[in-house]
């Protein structure tokens, strides 16, 4: 079940997307009406997200609610990108991505 521990894991989940959107903290918080502090304070775990702000997220991100609540459900959504040969455009390759992913499974473990 849900715990204090998913607070860090949305928080991971969120910065993970963020950076494979090549979206900036301060340009994601301005979009929230939020300050750059707040995101990172987010990010880290220290501050909840409201479910609106998870719901603006998602429309940013372009995302299911389920990526902000599950590493797997966020690999997921990457392949699913991944399968629309969108892959091209991106500014990080394949590697770039699973070094991303181990990063953010350190970092909730």
């Amino acid at each position: 079940m849900y715990d204090a521990d998913c607070l860090e894991k949305i928080g991971a989940n969120v910065r993970f997307l963020r950076t494979l959107r090549k979206l900036r903290q301060q340009d994601v918080a301005a979009m929230l009406g939020i300050s750059q502090t707040h995101l990172s304070n987010m990010e880290c775990g220290r501050v909840q997200f409201s479910l609106k702000q998870l719901l603006r997220l998602a429309n940013i991100f372009d995302c299911r609610l389920e990526a902000f609540l599950d590493v797997q459900k966020a690999e997921e959504w990457l392949a699913a990108e991944a399968e629309t040969g969108q892959e091209e455009d991106k500014l990080y390759t394949k590697s770039d991505i699973e070094q991303l992913l181990k990063l953010v499974k350190k970092g909730i473990h």
